[in-house]
């Protein structure tokens, strides 16, 4: 009963993080996340700022005669910086981002998927990544900025943006359990319910209270993942993200393992309740079958 949190955590992990779908499934919803869209909408900006050398233009617009005095820099630059934003806001708040953010999250899952079996597939430092194309958004950028005066920018194609999804230097930790989860995952439940059931055959006397136990832990663990997990994680996986961001994620990430937890420990405890008189049912009748035996 003890290890029943951990096959719970393994077969729910196998299908929700080690698989390429439940994982596109697991995080897409993110994409309505407010954080995340603020924070992708915010380094979009500074990325097509920097692609574009947008400053560098306006001081070439604008030099340091009498023009500088009539449009000022700093107010062409806010101009531009505002239309950049407001480019990238539309993109991550509209329908179409939603498509985007999940073939993201795919790309990004099989390629780390490849990189971690894989011995010659990579480098570790190419896990853990989400590669977004943004052509249509830098199209756009770049003729809003020519309206506003700003000469000369370059059509540019294939633009894209990377986006971390969990610190880099923790992908070494990451990839052995991710081995361990492909490998072990799937069949701890498995081995963990024969186990019980051996015990159930076996000592049937013993019934009720493994099914406490198994609250008890289940229960426990439930407590921990709301708890105490979530800073262990931001802490050594997220911690590149605001704080609130980064609990966003791990709920998001979480939500269906807590669920399996809790419903666990709420059905094993009625269970194990309602076992109780017939388990000392049990144990009388066998009881006065030992002494009819002597």
């Amino acid at each position: 009963m003890l290890i029943a949190p951990i096959s719970i955590g393994g077969l729910w992990a196998s299908t929700h993080i080690t698989d390429t779908d439940g994982f596109v499934d697991t995080l897409g919803p993110l994409a309505e996340n407010q954080g995340l869209q603020d924070l992708v909408a915010e380094q979009v900006t500074a990325s097509i700022s920097d692609q574009l050398q947008v400053e560098d233009r306006i001081k070439a617009v604008t030099g340091d005669g009498l023009l500088s005095q009539l449009i000022p820099a700093e107010q062409l630059a806010d101009k531009a910086d505002q239309a950049i934003e407001d480019s990238a806001l539309r993109v991550v708040q509209s329908d179409s981002f939603a498509a985007t953010w999940q073939t993201a999250l795919r790309s990004s899952h099989e390629t780390t998927d490849r990189v971690f079996t894989e011995p010659d597939a990579g480098e570790i430092d190419q896990a853990g990544k989400l590669t977004f194309q943004l052509d249509d958004v830098l199209s756009g950028v770049t003729k809003t900025l020519s309206g506003i005066g700003i000469p000369g920018l370059p059509s540019v194609g294939n633009f894209s943006w990377t986006l971390d999804l969990v610190q880099q230097n923790a992908l070494p930790a990451l990839q052995k359990i991710y081995l361990m989860i492909q490998t072990l995952g799937p069949w701890g439940i498995y081995i963990n319910a024969a186990v019980l059931l051996a015990g159930v055959v076996l000592a049937p006397r013993y019934f009720s209270k493994a099914c406490l136990w198994l609250t008890v832990t289940t229960g426990l663990s439930y407590i921990a993942l709301r708890t105490l997990i979530p800073d262990y994680v931001r802490e050594r996986l997220l911690s590149h993200f605001s704080r609130e961001l980064a609990r966003g994620i791990f709920d998001q990430v979480s939500h269906g393992l807590s669920m399996a937890l809790l419903v666990t420990a709420i059905v094993s405890g009625i269970i194990g309740v309602a076992s109780v008189p017939l388990v000392r049912s049990y144990n009388r009748h066998q009881s006065m079958a030992q002494i009819q035996d002597r």
